[in-house]
């Protein structure tokens, strides 16, 4: 392979990913994590998209991650964040952040950590606000 080949390749992947970074959103890559990590789970989908809303509204992770785990696309979807290097742990740490806020706000909890039944987004969870705690239960 001559080198203005293996030149032209590289743009042409290093494009592509760019283009894919520039036309991905929060929402894409905060379901994608969802999807990637509960998919054990049965997602309603509509509340998957107004979680993934209401999150990067609150811009608790940084967009610019956010949208490489989009532009990263299928590698993404089979990259194993459980290894013990930097990036796997970046990676993991930003995952569990969007699974606890998402299972937090939804209802899989007050059912009892039912994996049969549909788990539905009720809200964006809020510790200060009175009752939000689903491990909360009811005295008397």
């Amino acid at each position: 392979m001559t080198i203005k080949r293996r030149y032209f390749l590289f743009a042409a992947v290093a494009g592509l990913i760019g283009a894919r970074f520039l036309i991905s959103s929060d929402e894409k890559s905060i379901i994608a994590v969802l999807r990637k990590r509960l998919d054990y789970l049965r997602l309603d989908e509509e509340g998957l998209r107004a979680f993934a809303a209401d999150l990067a509204a609150k811009h608790k992770i940084a967009s610019s991650r956010l949208r490489w785990v989009s532009a990263a696309g299928f590698l993404y979807d089979h990259f194993n964040s459980f290894g013990s290097n930097a990036l796997a742990h970046g990676v993991l740490h930003g995952e569990e952040r969007i699974v606890t806020d998402y299972l937090l706000s939804s209802d899989f909890f007050i059912n009892g950590q039912d994996e049969t039944r549909v788990v539905k987004y009720l809200g964006f969870f809020d510790p200060m606000k009175a009752c939000a705690n689903p491990f909360a239960r009811r005295v008397g």
